[in-house]
């Protein structure tokens, strides 16, 4: 199967890693929100990765405060 070169904003679902730069969070922060928030709507377990749904993380990430 081959790769698509796509900007985060294109994708779908991040890793931890994209995700971390896309939105200006550290990696254990975010690492550090999924594991304290089980019931987040935008992490997807697919075996032991972590992947974050990105719609939805930018929606969730618009409604915070204080992160």
């Amino acid at each position: 199967m081959d790769r698509i070169n796509l900007l985060p904003s294109q994708k779908l679902c991040l890793t931890i890693q994209e995700a971390a730069v896309y939105s200006m969070l550290g990696e254990n922060r975010l690492r550090k929100i999924i594991e304290e928030d089980k019931s987040l709507n935008w992490v997807l377990y697919v075996g032991s990765w972590i992947r974050i749904k990105r719609p939805q993380f930018e929606e969730w990430i618009s409604e915070q405060n204080y992160i």
